[in-house]
């Protein structure tokens, strides 16, 4: 692997930076130790206990659930181990209306909320942000999730306060943090498919309530579910490891300071996109539009009117395992084989490494004025051997052999720093911020193209290396006035305004098939902005509405030769995307009929104008193979909807909930032209019309000899789904099914009065067959892979606390 000398001077440069972090926060302190200023209020976890309300930091500051407007779900830790959240993939289930697309596998991964994502191959950043103890971090590799305190999920634009590119919304993950009590926990688990996980934390105040260190780790073994018949190998293979320290400060009772390093890896085989899903015939055309027939012409008996009679025997004779009657004819045998078999004739592995370092430092200036300064650091890198198709024809390989290539590389680093100012004065409730962030991610894409051989002139390599480096500064100010002190009793008015730069640089790296243009760039400007107005009209019942607006920058295609584009006279740049919505709820928390219950009900309309979309165009004309993926604008799309979430206690053993997610988008203005061609987009991709889960828990409190009983049920489905933005014209059959999973934990807690509990636990245990994301090529190729979402995975959990 590549990499390793790489890493050793990470390891050292955050550790360098830990360390000077620390010191720099404990010594600007510690002249100040004599101050006295109110300790902080004491706040429950996010989703802790189902009897209070839970708290959520949406507004940068921990605020109950039920108070908070703005559509979220939060999930605390004692939810995630009950929901078995372990891992990116889960969440989907756990937040209906949040999409975790898997393109290329298991280990390439996307987010997608109220109809807004990134396309495969796109260089748009994510339309759905994600955070780590508030510093943006990239999604691409599956992560194993362990000792948080949280996960959070914003929908809707959230321009003003998480502000960078989060039109669809932001995913908030906190860690555990340190607390002045020595306590841990250890979990393992056991499952099929040779599944196994541990992981545990362990807390020690150093110095009672003045320096405080948290410790933990994971780890995850998986044998994988997906046979090769063509390699032998098993895909869907998992080996993660990470582990995570956390120091707090605080040398006085004003200032705290808390630095979280984390390094996580990850090795396996991806799952990929291994099953054949659809393949187009040549002549096949779908709603008058012509559709690219390439590797179904060529792979397969066709292939001689190509080269001449004997030519799809030669290659047969050379490709021993490929499939005699060709790609067409495969969908089917692909059918017969089922979704947990693939023939790909391709490499598999996959590596990542990642460190994050999160530096939060609190200031109080006074009973109400609060200086925060948070700065992050990401640095990681993958390197994955991504299946594209699970036929045994080598139609595209993420490999260029002659030059040593194997697997597509993302190398990412970003520096995050953001410093805010809070406080009340008055009516007001005020937060003014300044952010700041440098980004820069060098890829590597190869790739070979129909390996006819012996047929002269095949495979056909390509080499795509380019480095994308992002600018970003922004500032930024929100306030909250309560309307009561003019006499609208219970009325509060919330305003926001962000305006954002970012400068896009955009250089072909040596090595590329691109290589020779200087490195280019473009600047964005844009303004994000939020007004609202909430009611609380009861103790436990308020209302709002409010409306946003917000953009994602545009950026730069690196696949592209900028020389041969500019003299096209176009550009390797795409512009950016803005949105505005306007969204309005009502939130319960209380009693119902005497039983403790919550409903969260939020509807919405969202409109996005010049919208980020892949098209995979001809500009040279050479034909099918020489398309590449071009982020393009697509000019309006319209998405409107509902989310519900509720819950009751019918029964003090008893507790019943279910979640409900309603998406309508759509393409209002769909058509764009590259050059001199006319492309129309929709459906819209990613974004099943409907999902949702129903759940109930029972807990039934047996001998305190014995322990607690606790048992919960969960069902999960939704709507089918397409993986491609132009079904309806250029790449038809990319719809995937919908389906519903039944999910279910039995535990028995605090056995015989100890800190010890015991669990099985099972997942799809109904064994549905069902499909969780795609590969579409069908422009470039003519062909679409479909990835496999997990069969049925059940086990045992033995955890202690101390």
């Amino acid at each position: 692997m590549t990499g390793s000398a790489s890493a050793i001077g990470r390891r050292a440069r955050l550790t360098i930076g830990l360390s000077s972090i620390a010191l720099v926060g404990a010594l600007a302190a510690a002249p100040a130790r004599a101050q006295e200023a109110p300790a902080a209020p004491t706040t429950a976890a996010p989703g802790a206990g189902s009897g209070g309300d839970i708290i959520v930091t949406a507004r940068r500051r921990d605020e109950g659930l039920s108070k908070v407007p703005i559509a979220i779900t939060a999930i605390g830790s004692e939810d995630l181990v009950k929901r078995a959240v372990t891992s990116d993939a889960d969440l989907q289930r756990t937040v209906p209306g949040l999409t975790i697309r898997q393109t290329q596998g298991n280990n390439s991964l996307t987010y997608s909320l109220r109809g807004q994502s990134a396309d495969i191959f796109s260089g748009s950043p994510s339309a759905v942000v994600t955070y780590f103890n508030e510093v943006p971090i990239p999604v691409s590799g599956a992560s194993s999730f362990f000792d948080l305190q949280s996960i959070q999920v914003l929908k809707g634009p959230q321009g003003t306060l998480f502000g960078r590119n989060a039109t669809g919304g932001a995913v908030l993950f906190t860690s555990a943090k340190p607390t002045d009590s020595l306590e841990g926990f250890g979990r393992l688990r056991y499952g099929n498919f040779n599944r196994v996980e541990g992981e545990g934390a362990l807390n020690i105040p150093i110095v009672d309530d003045a320096v405080l260190l948290r410790v933990a780790f994971n780890i995850t073994h998986d044998d994988g579910f997906i046979h090769n018949l063509y390699t032998g190998d098993t895909l869907g293979r998992i080996n993660r490891e990470g582990g995570r320290l956390s120091l707090t400060l605080k040398p006085t009772d004003a200032i705290t300071n808390t630095t979280m390093l984390q390094y996580a890896k990850s090795t396996g085989t991806n799952t990929g996109a291994s099953y054949t899903f659809s393949v187009y015939a040549p002549g096949e055309t779908n709603n008058g539009h012509v559709l690219s027939s390439g590797a179904g012409f060529l792979f397969g008996p066709t292939l001689d009117l190509a080269f001449g009679p004997g030519a799809w025997a030669a290659y047969l004779a050379a490709h021993p395992k490929a499939y005699a009657p060709g790609l067409l004819a495969y969908v089917d045998e692909q059918r017969r084989l089922g979704p947990y078999v693939t023939n790909h004739p391709g490499g598999d592995r996959h590596f990542g490494e990642s460190w994050t370092l999160t530096n939060t430092t609190e200031m109080a200036l006074g009973a109400n004025l609060k200086l925060r300064n948070i700065f992050g650091l990401v640095d990681s890198y993958t390197q994955s051997d991504q299946p594209q198709l699970g036929a045994p024809y080598a139609t595209i390989l993420t490999e260029n052999a002659p030059k040593g290539q194997l697997g597509n590389v993302d190398d990412l680093r970003s520096y995050t720093e953001e410093l805010q100012l809070q406080g009340q004065t008055g009516a007001l409730d005020f937060i003014i911020g300044a952010y700041f962030q440098r980004q820069r991610v060098n890829t590597l894409y190869p790739q070979t193209y129909f390996d006819l051989s012996p047929n002269p002139g095949f495979p056909s390599y390509a080499t795509n290396y380019f480095r994308i480096k992002n600018y970003t500064d922004a500032i930024y100010a929100q306030g909250m006035y309560d309307l009561s002190s003019i006499g609208a009793e219970g009325f509060k008015l919330t305003a926001g305004l962000r305006y954002t730069r970012e400068r896009v640089f955009g250089f072909q790296l040596p090595g590329s098939d691109n290589f020779g243009a200087p490195e280019q760039e473009r600047t964005y400007r844009a303004p994000s902005w939020e007004a609202g107005l909430q009611y609380q009209a009861s103790p436990n019942v308020l209302l709002y509405l409010k409306t946003r607006g917000s953009f994602r920058a545009g950026g730069y295609n690196g696949t592209l030769n900028p020389v041969s584009i500019a003299a096209l006279g176009a550009s390797p740049f795409f512009n950016s995307e803005t949105t505005q919505d306007i969204e309005g709820g009502v939130k319960f928390n209380g009693n119902a009929f005497g039983r403790r219950a919550t409903l969260n009900l939020a509807l919405f309309n969202q409109w996005i104008q010049h919208v980020q979309r892949v098209e995979f165009p001809d500009p040279d004309g050479a034909g099918p193979i020489a398309s590449i993926a071009f982020t393009t604008n697509v000019p309006a799309e319209r998405v409107r909807g509902l989310e519900l979430e509720g819950s009751i206690n019918p029964a003090d053993w008893l507790r019943v909930g279910g979640q409900l997610a309603l998406t309508d988008a759509k393409f209002t203005k769909n058509t764009v032209v590259l050059f001199g061609n006319s492309f129309s987009y929709g459906p819209v991709g990613d974004t099943p019309k409907s999902s949702g889960t129903l759940w109930a828990e029972i807990t039934s409190p047996i001998d305190p000899a014995v322990g607690q009983l606790a048992l919960r049920g969960e069902v999960y489905a939704q709507s089918g789904q397409y993986f491609s933005n132009a079904a309806d014209t250029i790449a038809p059959r990319t719809r995937l099914p919908g389906y519903a999973l039944v999910n279910g934990r039995l535990s028995l807690n605090d056995i015989g009065g100890s800190k010890l509990s015991a669990a099985v636990f099972g997942e799809n245990l109904l064994d549905k067959q069902y499909f969780v994301g795609g590969m579409q090529l069908a422009v470039a190729l003519g062909q679409n892979g479909a990835v496999v979402g997990k069969p049925r995975t059940y086990g045992v959990e033995l955890s202690v606390k101390f």
